[in-house]
């Protein structure tokens, strides 16, 4: 009877953790979004133009973002994000990379690449990445998820119109979501609730929709924010949350590059690899060159014929 209750705790237990990883990955790539809409502002109020950058020289411009828990103590990376933008016309790939897949880690061989962030920090999951990818990152982001919440309180909360009634609690998770219908203004906790909620007959599919919905309105929110006494605590609400090697002139210029960026070319998606186990460890498998192919073929447009999961909101594979 023991072991039965152990069992069941330990399965319990494995499906709240998955929860929390999907969960991360829509705050991260909320986060993002204030980031850049933050430097864009900055750029729009201050008067700033880019100086002494020549980031709209490259033909790519890829950046890494890597979210975790906590900044000071290198820890195992819970989300992965490859992002690339072309200044010349304006399409953006973010690439999700599942924290278990399997790699050649340089100097420690093969295993998760979430690791690389917990063995080298920045620097060794930058270039485990680059080499995964075959491609070159020029810039990373290291982000804490606790500054999603402090980030929308500041701007005051944004509205949303909630489409309907969300109600879950789970206790032993931490998680309890308590919405009603109709326009309101949300803060960041029920923000948070918001993007959260996937306990619908749409489940992720709704919830990928309601991130997009939440960004809009973020967005918007921001751009209307015309009182420039808050930029400058927003700015410093986001110090401690993020760690990166772009400097003030590439964050301006890149500021400027995503504020023309193509709403068109858009696209997210998540590399797909086989779930295998080795020696008693469960990791996701990909084909490496057919990963590569595919990431040139999105950012280069060569051609590939590269399965690839794509959360587009519309569960179809390919570019959303």
């Amino acid at each position: 009877m023991h072991e039965n209750n152990l069992g069941e705790r330990i399965r319990r237990n494995k499906g709240r953790e998955l929860k929390k990883k999907k969960e991360k990955k829509v705050i991260l790539i909320m986060f993002s979004v204030l980031l850049i809409v933050v430097l864009i502002f900055l750029l729009k109020y201050l008067g700033i133009f880019p100086f002494s950058s020549d980031i709209m020289s490259y033909n790519r411009v890829n950046i890494l973002i890597v979210g975790c828990d906590e900044i000071e103590n290198y820890g195992r990376a819970d989300t992965i994000v490859f992002l690339s933008i072309s200044p010349k016309t304006k399409d953006v790939l973010i690439l999700s990379i599942p924290r278990d897949t399997r790699v050649e880690i340089p100097g420690r061989g093969m295993d998760k690449i979430n690791h690389a962030y917990a063995f080298g920090g920045e620097k060794l999951i930058s270039k485990t990445v680059s080499s995964f990818l075959d491609v070159p990152i020029h810039f990373y982001a290291v982000v804490d998820f606790n500054g999603f919440v402090n980030i929308i309180d500041e701007l005051g909360g944004v509205e949303i119109d909630v489409e309907k009634e969300m109600h879950y609690v789970d206790k032993a998770g931490g998680v309890e979501i308590n919405l009603y219908p109709g326009k309101q203004i949300l803060d960041g906790e029920k923000s948070l609730q918001y993007i959260r909620f996937r306990h619908d007959k749409l489940g992720d599919l709704g919830r990928i929709k309601r991130q997009q919905k939440l960004a809009l309105a973020v967005i918007k929110k921001m751009m209307k924010f015309d009182s420039i006494t808050k930029i400058p605590q927003i700015s410093e609400g986001m110090k401690g949350y993020i760690e990166t090697n772009i400097k003030t002139q590439d964050a301006i210029a890149l500021a400027n590059l995503f504020r023309g960026v193509n709403q068109e070319k858009f696209g997210v998606e998540t590399v797909q690899s086989k779930p295998v186990y080795i020696e008693g460890v469960s990791y996701l498998e990909p084909n490496m060159e057919e990963v590569q192919q595919r990431v040139k073929s999105l950012i280069y447009g060569k051609n590939s014929g590269v399965k690839v999961e794509v959360l587009n909101g519309n569960a179809m594979s390919g570019i959303a």
